[in-house]
């Protein structure tokens, strides 16, 4: 079932063995005598067999970020650790070792083909992010529990399942079970399923598969929901107005606001507060409504902005290209008809030219783009951005005056009550929690100053974060588009710079090979 300790001792993946492995099996002829002299780029490795190694601890296989298949079959591995970088492996061996716990194949997204058969694994576990899975081969190993099979349910393109060898294999119509339990399946210890006996298992389990189905499809609408919630989240975030749909806001502002429990009893408040909230939640939702208009405008002015920059640069270079080709007929008509210096001479002149040219061209870009973010972003910053800016400000002003509006009510009525309390004149004896605000005036008023100063914290707070997160975003922007800018312009000189270097070498060549005294 698994390997044990060998007389041997038990190795880790070192840098010697890897490029023994490596240079053992790469290309024969040519191509591996060069591998050979100038080494391998581990980077370009697509396929590893490191089988048969007496390995107990995966290590240093970072640099194979390329690997598609990779064999550790018949080694000592306990932990699978070490393959979080090849996140483009397809086809994983990991049989005939000492694996108890499965683990450490999170990032492995792309694996395809699966093999951990003949190790000590007891539980199905930690494989949930492997969704492409076609092919699993988990024969011999310890598993007792048919939840392994509920568990293999979520692979919907598991094609081929081997689990013979294992312990639960002997519980009453597994086959049948199983075949039914993961209606993906083509082969099942490496017999094909038929058809047939697919719709009698089917059929021998149908109550708890409509138990299940059931299950699952609550937890899809459940998943779906949650997703679109967090897609509105990101969306409502882009926009400025996270934290403002709806009673959001409205209800943080009580939630720290120690006191509103004791000021809650004083009486009309009830009826205050409903109507507090309509117009606070009012005036929320259409800032929502705005920000969520102005996102629009916002990705449209950039995308108008890309377009244009764009077209430019595509002009750009077409002149660029229309030039090289006027070069490259020049050098047609004079190279054939004879290398004689006046023909070279003439050449030299052109390539000189052409990069006069060229970066004449580049520069004039440079120019015309600079002059374009430039545009854009004054345009950006004072039509799109700044009215934003000014509509944040207003909406936030009305939540203020609202507050402030509730505030002085709230007081007049407070104050109003602790006067007939302490003359004895009220008609029901006030509420415990009141009775405590009502020791005397200065008590009653730092209540309620308090929760007022709560209240305007959490609506100037996010007043400030708004305004934060939106000169964050520009000056993201902007830098963006200028770095990009600058990052192209250097590509563009080097190419340049390559081309004309690459045509005055081949000057260089023609002149060494032409004679002295041409005829």
């Amino acid at each position: 079932m698994s390997r044990l300790y060998d007389t041997i001792e038990p190795d880790v993946i070192s840098e010697a063995l890897i490029h023994k492995c490596v240079l053992e099996q790469g290309p024969d002829g040519e191509a591996g005598r060069i591998a050979k002299e100038e080494g391998i780029d581990f980077k370009e490795v697509t396929q590893l067999r490191l089988d048969f190694q007496n390995i107990l601890r995966i290590e240093n296989l970072w640099q194979f970020t390329s690997l598609r298949k990779l064999q550790l079959d018949n080694n000592i591995i306990e932990d699978v650790t070490g393959l979080d970088s090849l996140v483009h492996l397809e086809w994983l061996d990991l049989s005939f070792n000492n694996i108890e716990i499965i683990g450490g194949l999170d990032e492995l997204v792309n694996l395809r083909d699966l093999s951990l058969a003949h190790n000590r694994i007891t539980q199905l576990e930690n494989l949930d992010t492997l969704v492409n899975l076609q092919v699993l081969s988990l024969a011999n190993n310890l598993l007792e529990d048919v939840d392994c099979v509920r568990y293999l349910r979520q692979f919907k393109r598991l094609q081929t399942l081997c689990i013979k060898g294992n312990p639960v294999v002997s519980s009453d119509n597994f086959h049948s079970f199983t075949i039914s339990f993961i209606p993906s399946l083509v082969y099942l210890d490496f017999r094909m399923i038929m058809e047939e006996e697919r719709e009698e298992a089917v059929h021998t389990f149908r109550d708890e598969l409509r138990e299940i189905e059931l299950t699952e499809r609550e937890l899809k609408r459940n998943e779906e929901s949650r997703r679109l919630a967090e897609e509105k989240a990101q969306l409502y975030k882009s926009a400025y107005v996270d934290g403002l749909e709806d009673t959001t806001l409205y209800l943080k502002m009580f939630e720290e606001d120690s006191d509103s429990e004791q000021i809650k009893h004083l009486p009309e408040l009830p009826e205050m507060l409903q109507q507090y909230e309509t117009d606070f939640v009012a005036c929320c939702n259409h800032l929502v409504k705005v920000g969520l208009e102005e996102r629009e405008k916002r990705l449209i002015e950039v995308e108008d902005f890309r377009t244009t920059h764009k077209r430019a640069s595509e002009a750009n270079q077409q002149a660029s290209v229309e030039r090289v080709k006027a070069f490259e007929q020049l050098k047609a008509q004079l190279v054939p008809g004879g290398r004689g210096k006046s023909a070279l001479k003439e050449l030299e002149t052109a390539i000189e030219s052409l990069d006069h040219d060229l970066m004449r061209l580049e520069m004039q870009l440079v120019e015309q783009l600079d002059d374009l973010i430039k545009d854009f972003e004054l345009k950006y910053s004072n039509d799109i951005v700044g009215p934003f800016k000014e509509q944040v400000q207003s909406h936030m002003t009305q939540l203020r005056d609202l507050e402030n509006n509730h505030h002085e009510k709230v007081t007049e009525i407070g104050t109003t009550m602790l006067e007939k309390f302490v003359k004895n004149q009220l008609d029901e004896e006030p509420h415990e929690d009141l009775r405590v605000l009502f020791m005397d005036k200065d008590t009653l008023v730092s209540a309620l100053n308090n929760a007022h100063d709560t209240h305007m914290l959490i609506i100037d707070g996010r007043e400030d974060a708004i305004a934060q997160q939106m000169s964050r975003d520009m000056t993201s922007l902007t830098q963006d588009i200028q770095d990009g800018e600058i990052k192209r312009n250097r590509q563009k000189v080097v190419e340049i710079e390559r081309y004309i270097d690459s045509q005055r070498e081949e000057i260089e060549a023609l002149e060494m090979s032409t004679p002295t005294n041409p005829s």
